[in-house]
């Protein structure tokens, strides 16, 4: 539902309502039926009205561009009302540009700030403090303290993934549920479709995140490809692969055997050899999660569990089908991913989107990216991890309550602004290609986009043994899962069930 296929739909529509037209308004589409109006009795010229049987293929329901519009009231206007937004300092700014510089996707973001203020009358302000992993309990204590202070000194609160969740349980964030006039609609394209199944805690909404966040689409975890290496050694073609539901992680494994070289004829696996795959412990969670397992699923009277999922035979199977060939040579799981695949030295590279802006920009051979593998073929789906330096977005729990709707109208005008101004421009800084462009690469970034997935689990690792990475972990070292999660599972219980606790409290 990106930029690429909603200009793929509107063509359609367009083409389809010229037909419409030019047949005098007889068509044999039974995707649209046309109504005369009254008139044609006398012999005046009668007006065509087209009803669409799918909105997607109504041209009214996209702008200028091409891109899927908001459902926002065009006479919203808060005069002037100043919004203040209290926002970490993230690894890639997503929050206030001062000025336009010619960046593409500060400029995007210049210009995304500038359209929620006109559109909606609103002044936004920024204040930023640290609040990355080594800054959780600082970032929280600053709100905790604005809010015991009855100052409501801010309005809205984008802050790093476990930052955030620390925030919620502390009751420091409103329930996006209990808003009348809510203009947040979770069904649009720039929130993911996981939203509403995945961060529903027991009746409540904290945060939410999506196109609004530059950083959630720069920490989308991907697998780049050497595109030329591809074809020199003759392989399939992953976009292919992907594109028939046989991107595997059985697939992954069988194009990346017996590819190591000894490049530099030491006689032992290091950093300067050839590989087929390259990665980073941490990294192998988006495998778990890719594989359609989750760490912790949502439960009706104990809002939260850890999921089964977590010790089934699937993960067993996984952790020791990962681990037999990251303790292998023809995979390199030391993070010196980037190095290696910069330099030509291995055919995939597990990293998040944002490796490409960052070291692919200049190379001479052609890259491109492809989702993380299904876990097998019976798998419907592809599901893409987020890296844990996301943006959730919050509402500051004592907002006044004349206020509250504002503020969702500013989140839904951030998201779609986001959709339509912020992620092309990304996806063009990554790719070096125009969103808009007809190319593989904007195919294989939409299934990454469209299938983005989040987990509690990963949200609130911080008290969770950062149980994310503890299969991973014990993947790369080649450790059998059964035994590395008995030495887990204690601490695991107790520290979801301080979480429970705390949203018991704030929800009775």
């Amino acid at each position: 539902m990106k930029a690429l296929k909603r200009i793929t739909a509107l063509m359609l529509a367009i083409l389809m309502l010229a037909t419409v037209v030019a047949c005098g308004g007889k068509t044999d589409d039974p995707a649209a039926t046309t109504t005369a109006a009254q008139g044609e009795a006398d012999g005046t010229t009668a007006a065509t009205e087209v009803t669409y049987a799918d909105p997607k293929d109504d041209p009214n329901n996209y702008d200028a561009d091409g891109y899927w519009k908001d459902d926002l009231p065009e006479e919203l206007d808060y005069n002037g009302d100043v919004v203040s937004v209290l926002n970490w300092k993230a690894e890639e700014n997503e929050f206030e540009i001062l000025d336009q510089t010619g960046i593409l996707v500060d400029d995007a973001i210049y210009n995304r700030n500038m359209t929620i203020e006109e559109r909606l009358g609103v002044d936004l302000t920024f204040t930023q403090i640290e609040g990355s992993n080594s800054y959780i309990a600082d970032f929280a204590m600053y709100v905790q303290n604005a809010y015991q202070s009855g100052s409501r000194d801010f309005d809205i609160i984008p802050t790093y993934s476990r930052t955030a969740a620390v925030c919620s349980t502390r009751g420091l964030y409103y329930n996006l549920n209990d808003i009348d006039d809510n203009y947040i609609n979770l069904e649009q394209p720039w929130w993911p479709d996981c939203i509403t199944s995945t961060v529903t805690i027991g009746d409540a909404i904290y945060f939410i995140t999506g196109d609004c966040s530059t950083n959630v689409l720069h920490m989308m975890y991907t697998i780049w490809i050497n595109k030329d290496l591809i074809k020199q050694y003759q392989l399939e073609d992953p976009y292919e692969l992907v594109r028939s539901k046989q991107w595997t992680i059985d697939k992954l494994i069988e194009l990346t055997t017996n590819t190591y070289q000894d490049l530099n004829n030491n006689g032992q696996e290091d950093a300067n050899d050839f590989f087929g795959f390259v990665g980073v412990d941490y990294g192998l969670d988006a495998f778990y999660t890719g594989s359609g397992l989750r760490l912790v699923d949502l439960h009706d009277t104990d809002f939260m569990i850890i999921s089964p999922d977590y010790s089934s035979e699937k993960a067993v199977d996984l952790v020791d089908k990962l681990g037999a060939v990251c303790i292998g040579t023809d995979w390199n799981i030391s993070g010196d991913m980037g190095t290696i695949f910069k330099q030509e030295r291995a055919l995939f590279c597990q990293n998040r989107t944002y490796y490409a802006k960052r070291n692919l920009l200049e190379v001479e051979f052609s890259y491109g990216l492809v989702p993380t593998p299904l876990y097998d073929l019976e798998q419907e789906e592809y599901i893409s991890v987020l890296a844990n330096p996301i943006t959730l977005y919050g509402i500051m729990a004592d907002v006044e309550e004349n206020r509250l709707s504002e503020m969702t109208a500013v989140i839904e005008c951030w998201g779609s602004e986001g959709y339509r101004q912020t992620t092309p421009a990304l996806f063009e800084t990554n790719m070096k290609l125009k969103y808009s462009e007809t190319s593989e690469e904007a195919e294989m970034f939409d299934i990454v986009h469209d299938t983005i997935n989040l987990d509690l689990g990963r949200v609130f690792s911080k008290d969770l043994q950062y149980m994310s990475e503890i299969p991973s972990k014990a993947a790369a070292a080649g450790a059998a899962w059964s035994s590395r999660l008995a030495q887990y599972k204690k601490p695991l219980e107790n520290g979801l069930k301080k979480i429970v606790k705390s949203f018991e409290d704030i929800q009775s």
